[in-house]
């Protein structure tokens, strides 16, 4: 049972409740959910096809053997908890979504590829993500923050975020 199949059971069930609890809301939480999926349906689709790629890469061993063709052995635990923030953050830079590069990054280490203690390098996977997120001109937090600040998503990604990204990465 995964934290995913467990929102996936819940949630409909939470729902219901509010349904049951507020029911002169069901209609605008209807709209609302309706117009939102519309508008967010390029994530849904990024998402999707990351985990799609994700799982046929790591079933077939794509990552393991692309990276075995430069390093046959044991990746050093500290070179997997370095790389796993700064590419994930470097990746989104150039408009990589942190879902399909954690999915390579965590393909390439996860699994005994990497000597480093699954729960470290989860914890890399997050500061990867967080770094990534501010940094990528495709985040939504980005996005949102440009919209509610009118200043240009552009300059929050290369201006301060960019260092403060990179610095967050890479421990600083």
């Amino acid at each position: 049972f995964t934290a995913l199949s467990a929102v996936v059971v819940v949630m409909p069930i939470l729902v219901a409740i509010q349904f049951l609890r507020y029911p002169q809301y069901v209609s605008t939480i209807l709209t609302d959910t309706k117009n939102n999926m519309i508008a967010t349906a390029d994530d849904i689709l990024i998402i999707s096809m990351a985990m799609l790629i994700g799982y046929f890469a790591t079933r077939t061993g794509a990552f393991s053997a692309l990276v075995a063709s430069f390093y046959d052995g044991v990746i050093p635990g500290y070179v997997a908890i370095i790389l796993t923030p700064l590419g994930m953050m470097l990746a989104s830079v150039v408009g990589v979504h942190p879902v399909i590069s954690s999915t390579a990054m965590l393909a390439v280490f996860s699994g005994g590829h990497a000597d480093a203690h699954p729960a470290l390098l989860m914890q890399a996977h997050l500061i990867g993500w967080g770094a990534g997120t501010m940094s990528s001109i495709a985040s939504l937090s980005v996005l949102t923050c440009a919209g509610l600040y009118q200043v240009p998503a552009r300059r929050l990604v290369l201006g301060h975020n960019m260092a403060s990204g990179f610095a967050y990465s890479a421990g600083c």
